[in-house]
């Protein structure tokens, strides 16, 4: 499906704001540190780059890669790990970083697999938040932005793996038939 030019949603200024009001609120809820973050693969590299930059304390960082939507736009609900984490979180306390929270689908699914390996505490910190599509029941601690519901793009985000280096939060609207 044809798209039109990405349109500005949030400029690089507004979102540095943001992610350093984010690492703030998270150092001065972990002040001993030894947070483990664990990041979802692709699209929350970015946000989770500027993020520990930021940070006041020490932490672990590990990624995650699930699969969830393949090329299209919307979650098949079945939700796959195609890369898992590889430290210890047994006793530690955890916190996901994802780039946006959609259907909750993705992160119900990592949320109770990452249960299971006992953490002290398992939390969420997303950039942006979705609301309009949540089909899942799911908390997010820290959220960065609350978005309507658009197809967005650039700082990580992306469609077909176009638009990820856009430094700025865009969004997508369709082209209308010729």
């Amino acid at each position: 499906m044809p798209f039109s030019q990405p349109k500005l949603l949030f400029d690089r200024t507004t979102i540095s704001t943001t992610v350093r009001d984010l690492a703030k609120r998270i150092s001065q809820d972990y002040p001993g540190g030894n947070l483990v973050l664990i990041c979802i693969l692709k699209g929350a590299f970015v946000f989770l780059s500027d993020l520990i930059r930021c940070l006041d304390i020490p932490v672990e960082i590990d990624f995650v890669r699930l699969a969830s939507y393949g090329s299209g736009q919307i979650s098949s609900r079945s939700v796959k790990i195609t890369k898992d984490i590889e430290i210890p979180i047994q006793g530690k306390d955890v916190l996901i970083v994802e780039d946006i929270v959609d259907t909750g689908w993705t992160l119900e699914y990592l949320m109770e697999r990452l249960s299971g390996h006992h953490p002290k505490s398992l939390r969420i910190c997303s950039l942006l938040n979705k609301e309009a599509r949540r089909e899942v029941s799911i908390q997010i601690d820290y959220v960065g932005f609350a978005v309507e519901d658009r197809f967005l793009v650039g700082y990580g985000l992306d469609v077909d793996e176009k638009y990820r280096s856009l430094p700025d939060i865009c969004y997508l609207e369709e082209d209308p038939a010729p």
